[in-house]
């Protein structure tokens, strides 16, 4: 029987998750033997998913900032050559 996590053990999983980092937390999850507690597989996919998502998201801001800034440098030197 699978019990579930309480919210203390949530907030403990995410903070050992945090403190192992990305990597050991993914060699973590791939290996197949049994779980350390219950629900800490599930809650350390969680806090990977949440992760990997916040990376994307900074990914993305950067390209469009970066656009933004070149596009801004293009306008400029056509303005200043014109």
């Amino acid at each position: 029987m699978r019990h579930r996590v309480a919210p203390l053990d949530t907030d403990t999983c995410w903070h050992q998750c945090e403190q192992l980092g990305v990597a050991r937390v993914r060699a973590l999850l791939r290996q197949e033997q049994a779980e350390p507690r219950p629900g800490w597989r599930s809650e350390a996919q969680r806090w990977l998913d949440e992760r990997l998502r916040r990376e994307g998201e900074y990914a993305y801001r950067g390209v469009l900032a970066a656009i933004t800034v070149l596009s801004a440098l293009i306008a400029c030197m056509v303005w200043w050559r014109w």
